[in-house]
């Protein structure tokens, strides 16, 4: 028995992950935890010991109680029970990686984007995670809604996952899902080529090239998922072309499209990721 992380920011699409956990954990009787970092204000140290010890207590308390609002007001009672609650005073990244160091978990579930995050439809902690977590990061969307029903794998033959692949064949196993496989194709100067005849054997003045890259792959994989009715995109591929696919869209594009199923990432980050830890 694994557990099952989900990270909470109190954002809508945190609230999208935490309801994607609930027919996990029932079918793979895995314990759920839902985690929340919070901070204190600075300028403490110029405080006497009394009071900053107050304010910390306080603190404390108000994260535990918003924390169990938030469980409150998305889980019905009948799903509660044996949910753990855990709001840790940390930055959320350095938390949440210590964290996730120091247990077994089987999945981690975040939010695409957080409710202060401004850029494109993909934010600052989901990026970290893609590259940085040790396990399966599930990154959902406000009003994404899974049962696990069905799931549209993105195939690279080239690429390996040194962890992903037994969790996603006891989620397939376990939850019954069918699957919907999309190999990538990643000859792109042959389709570069492909699309010049196409292009002068229709005489096109306007002519789009769709290319296995970027935003193009995303919105491929995206239009595949809805077609086909599946929940989640599984991504056994690298994950920077779908980062920088998924920031590049605005946020309010995504609302309620299919979730992403990253594996951990065989090697190093790229240059980015490394940059959101400081």
């Amino acid at each position: 028995m694994a557990k099952l992380l989900a990270a909470i920011d109190y954002s809508e699409a945190a609230a999208s992950a935490v309801r994607a956990l609930l027919p996990l954990r029932r079918s793979l009787q895995d314990t759920l935890i839902l985690y929340h970092a919070y901070q204190i204000p600075r300028g403490l140290p110029f405080l006497s010991a009394h009071v900053i010890e107050q304010i910390e207590k306080e603190a404390e308390t108000t994260a535990r109680e918003k924390l169990r609002e938030f469980l409150s007001s998305i889980v019905p009672p009948s799903e509660r029970r044996g949910i753990r609650l855990l709001a840790q005073r940390e930055f959320p990244t350095d938390g949440l990686r210590r964290h996730l160091a120091t247990d077994k978990y089987g999945l981690l579930a975040l939010g695409a984007q957080s409710s202060d995050d401004s850029e494109g439809g993909l934010g600052f902690h989901a990026r970290h995670f893609i590259y940085y977590s040790p396990i399966p990061t599930l990154v959902t969307f406000p009003e994404t809604h899974i049962f696990w029903k069905k799931l549209l794998i993105a195939y690279d033959k080239n690429y390996t996952s040194p962890k992903g692949k037994p969790f996603l064949r006891r989620l397939i196993s376990k939850m019954a899902c069918e699957v919907i496989g999309l190999p990538i194709l990643r000859q792109d100067s042959r389709i570069e080529q492909m699309h010049t005849r196409l292009q002068r054997l229709t005489g096109a003045t306007h002519y789009t090239r769709i290319l296995w890259r970027g935003t193009d792959l995303v919105r491929l994989l995206r239009q595949a998922a809805l077609s086909y009715g599946a929940e989640v995109v599984v991504l056994y591929t690298a994950p920077d072309e779908i980062v920088e696919g998924l920031k590049s869209l605005p946020a309010d594009q995504l609302h309620g499209t299919p979730a992403w199923l990253f594996l951990p990432q065989p090697s190093s980050a790229p240059q980015e990721a490394v940059e959101l830890e400081t």
